[in-house]
C-alpha cells in the first residue's frame, strides 16, 4: 500500500555513459520507446529548473502518449530528480516524482536506482496496469544494445 515504485538495474557501462544516456535527448530517442514506436521531444531543457515534453507515435504520426515534466535537479553523473506527467488524462495533476541515482560498480559497471513516487496508490497501480514494468524492461534492453553498438 505504498505510493512508490523502486527499480534497480545494473548496466555493463561506466556511470558517466549511463547518466548521459538518461540526460541527453538525442540519445534517449534511440532507446526510450518500444520497437516500432518513435519517440520525439517536443522540447527538452535538461538542466536544473528545466523542463521537457516528449511523445510516442507510430510511423504514420499517430501519437500514443505525451509526457511532460520539470527537471528539479541534475547532478552529473550522480542523479536526476524530475517530475513526469501523462498529458490528456480526464483529470490533470497525476504527477510522478522520479529520482534516478547512478552508482559506480566494480569492473566499469553502473547501478541505476529509480524511485518513482506517485500521488496515490491508485496512480501507482494504474501505472503498473498500463505496462510500466514491461516497458522498462524493453527500454533497458534497448539501452544495453545501444551501449554495445555505439555508445562506448
Amino acid at each position: 500500500n505504498k505510493q512508490e515504485l523502486l527499480i534497480v538495474r545494473d548496466f555493463d557501462a561506466p556511470r558517466e555513459l549511463v547518466f548521459k544516456a538518461f540526460s541527453t535527448p538525442e540519445i534517449m530517442v534511440q532507446f526510450h520507446a518500444p520497437v516500432g514506436i518513435n519517440m520525439k521531444f517536443n522540447y527538452a531543457d535538461y538542466k536544473n529548473g528545466g523542463s521537457y515534453s516528449w511523445s510516442h507515435s507510430d510511423n504514420e504520426g499517430n501519437i500514443f502518449c505525451t509526457f511532460k515534466g520539470v527537471i528539479h535537479e541534475i547532478i552529473s553523473p550522480e542523479r536526476i530528480i524530475q517530475t513526469s506527467e501523462l498529458e490528456g488524462l480526464p483529470e490533470g495533476g497525476h504527477v510522478v516524482l522520479e529520482a534516478f541515482t547512478f552508482e559506480t560498480l566494480p569492473a566499469g559497471k553502473t547501478k541505476l536506482t529509480m524511485q518513482a513516487v506517485c500521488r496515490s496508490v491508485a496512480d501507482r497501480d494504474a501505472m503498473l496496469a498500463e505496462g510500466f514494468e514491461s516497458g522498462l524492461v524493453i527500454i533497458f534492453e534497448q539501452l544495453d544494445e545501444l551501449i554495445k553498438s555505439s555508445l562506448k
